[in-house]
């Protein structure tokens, strides 16, 4: 397999990275540009007011006065990418265990690569999976499929809950679990269809194994409430005043979005801009919006982005040994614990 793997590696870069997926990427990008500009633009005129606060005079203040605000920002990004690297490991258990924190260093390269102008993530974790791990690519895409399955159940979830209890709480954590376990019933009735077994075989195993589907869902969960107190620690950086119903919406607004084919870039900020100024009953005119909405998608896109980027760059080597690790292994035949870091 290790000898295939090389020539099947190229075809499947060939085909993610082909001409017409690229330029959608490329377009996707310069609209994004376009989308950021827009919102700093209406972040700096909010500047110029001198009854307004500009965003590093509200950061100052606040790591002056409440520095665990700012603090939050960067935290709460740091546990988020723990979380995705836990859950894309927990998925893939069932039929195969890899490194815990290999996939850990993965996962911060591959949140890095996505602020590129050609989206990265995906071809990245499919490069290491084929050249690394020794999956074929059938393989990879159910161990992609069944994570996005369960991201997409636990999301759908946190959206019914909010739109019926806009506020975390019990009965919000109740109608949350209540729709994991619907959910989860339906992800496993679906893996028992034959055409489904045909094609994934033991891989099902990763949408039927009840413990690793609830810890899965949990987690991802908890990941959405990271984002809405991400959210919220920029509000109140930025002395908004948003009341938590609105940042949670904002929060998973902000998530949802991120879902889209062109890219991360300037998409989750004018998400960001238009959820708030509907929140406020301004509806979608958004040329109008409040200045200080254009501040807090700066401020939180901000937060994450000077978080994940210098982590993806001190995870390079890490991922390197870890690679280098599972070459060896592939040469010798044998399995490897791989690098202890």
């Amino acid at each position: 397999m290790s000898g295939q793997q090389p020539s099947g590696f190229r075809a499947v870069m060939a085909g993610m990275l082909a001409p017409r997926r690229a330029a959608v990427q490329a377009i996707g990008f310069a609209l994004g540009i376009a989308l950021v500009a827009w919102v700093v633009k209406g972040a700096i005129e909010v500047a110029q007011d001198p009854s307004r606060a500009g965003i590093l005079e509200s950061v100052s203040a606040a790591w002056r006065d409440r520095p665990w605000l700012v603090a939050g920002l960067g935290i709460t990004t740091v546990l988020s990418l723990v979380i995705d690297g836990a859950l894309f490991w927990l998925v893939l258990l069932p039929v195969r265990r890899l490194g815990f924190m290999e996939i850990q260093w993965l996962t911060c390269v591959t949140a890095t690569s996505n602020f590129f102008p050609v989206r990265l993530g995906i071809p990245v974790r499919y490069a290491y999976a084929l050249l690394a791990n020794r999956l074929t690519f059938v393989q990879a895409t159910a161990w992609y499929v069944a994570l996005t399955l369960v991201i997409l159940v636990s999301l759908a979830s946190v959206v019914a809950a909010t739109a019926l209890v806009p506020v975390p709480g019990p009965s919000w954590a109740a109608l949350v679990l209540c729709s994991l376990a619907v959910g989860g019933f339906a992800l496993q009735r679906a893996a028992g269809l034959g055409f489904v077994r045909a094609r994934m075989g033991e891989w099902t195993r990763m949408l039927t194994t009840p413990s690793t589907y609830w810890a899965g869902g949990v987690l991802r969960v908890i990941e959405v409430l990271l984002w809405i107190v991400r959210m919220w620690c920029a509000a109140e950086i930025l002395g908004l005043g948003l009341s938590f119903a609105t940042v949670t919406v904002l929060g998973v607004a902000a998530i949802a979005v991120m879902l889209n084919p062109f890219g991360r870039i300037g998409f989750r900020e004018a998400a960001t801009v238009l959820v708030a100024n509907w929140m406020a009953g301004g509806g979608i005119d958004v040329a109008h919006a409040d200045g200080g909405f254009k501040q807090l998608a700066i401020l939180e896109s901000l937060g994450e982005m000077f978080t994940t980027i210098p982590l993806g760059i001190v995870a390079i080597p890490f991922l390197v040994a870890w690679y280098r690790a599972r070459r060896r292994e592939a040469e010798a035949g044998q399995p490897s614990a791989g690098p202890e870091n």
